[in-house]
């Protein structure tokens, strides 16, 4: 899907109506390509001399093929938090390629909330924006809003969650779930970090191009690269703290095992002495006459009742439970 946003006659960038037309038209701004096809991606690559580049090419690590500059072009590629479908969180590449011409064109398959024109907080930079240079500083501000979010929800998932870890008596949550969730948290707290190391790089590239012929504001994007820095810290903290909440948690499973086996040990403590004096009083020896007398039975009782209470006593005092 192609979406095509223009300045209009008063000055300001708002989406175009029809994009065939508006693709050929002066004041092209912004070109957003969501999970293109083949066609979409040849007439934008042919109307505008830009390389779009391949999901194989998005997805490469290495910082030559995220980065770099080609035929007039300034391509900055990604890892952005966003969702696909009103699905859970995932991070995917989107490529930023920036033209001479002062045109943005983004290519995605995921669906940050930045991208959401209309209804995210990057709506109102986007229509006021000077160029493509801006909207690109727009959504990358705005993406790094709704990571910042996100950690701010996640953090106070956390602390409720710490409350409920450390409880006792009968709130004391459920540590399957409890892990689950932490699971989750950490997930979602790593695909930020990510997102947010990739966002830094970008920008930190972008600061170090020349201004022209791309129109690049220096000082918002070295601002924009100290936030990110700002909140890539506070994401490395909160891992921190994650992780020693699923340690903690894990100690508590621990225990609750340990407590499930002292239980055990009772048990076997209590039954495991008297079936074995039941079992020696019930051998059919003959040399053993003295179990055949009449108070052979009381013998027995009286040592099936003091072998356990012997080791009780000894477990006791040896502070085993």
């Amino acid at each position: 899907m192609i979406e095509i946003y223009r300045r209009d006659a008063d000055g300001a960038v708002r989406r175009a109506s029809d994009c065939e037309i508006a693709l050929t038209q002066s004041g092209l701004v912004w070109i957003d390509l969501d999970d293109p096809n083949d066609a979409e991606e040849q007439h934008v690559e042919t109307t505008l001399g830009v390389d779009v580049l391949t999901a194989a090419e998005r997805s490469a690590m290495e910082e030559s093929a995220r980065f770099y500059e080609e035929a007039g072009a300034l391509y900055l590629t990604t890892t952005l938090l966003g969702r696909r479908d009103e699905g859970p969180f995932l991070s995917g590449p989107v490529t930023f390629i920036l033209t001479g011409k002062g045109t943005l064109v983004t290519v995605r398959h995921i669906s940050p909330r930045a991208f959401d024109i209309g209804h995210g907080r990057s709506s109102a930079r986007i229509e006021r924006a000077a160029g493509g240079a801006d909207v690109m500083v727009a959504l990358i501000e705005g993406c790094v809003e709704r990571i910042a979010d996100v950690l701010q929800e996640s953090t106070r998932s956390a602390h409720a969650l710490s409350a409920q870890v450390f409880a006792e008596g009968d709130a004391a949550p459920h540590l399957p779930t409890t892990l689950r969730t932490l699971g989750r948290l950490g997930t979602l707290t790593a695909l930020s970090h990510d997102s947010l190391s990739t966002l830094r790089r970008a920008v930190a590239y972008a600061a170090q191009t020349p201004p022209k012929p791309y129109g690049l504001d220096m000082g918002k994007l070295v601002a924009l690269g100290h936030d990110i820095e700002q909140l890539e810290r506070a994401v490395e903290a909160f891992q921190n703290h994650l992780t020693f909440l699923q340690e903690a948690t894990l100690g508590l499973v621990g225990a609750a095992q340990s407590n499930t086996l002292k239980a055990l040990s009772l048990a076997t403590i209590a039954f495991v002495p008297p079936t074995l004096i039941a079992s020696i009083f019930g051998m059919n020896f003959q040399a053993m006459s003295w179990f055949k007398t009449e108070w052979g039975p009381w013998v027995g009782f009286t040592l099936m009742a003091a072998a356990p209470a012997t080791l009780f006593g000894i477990a006791k005092w040896r502070r085993w439970f």
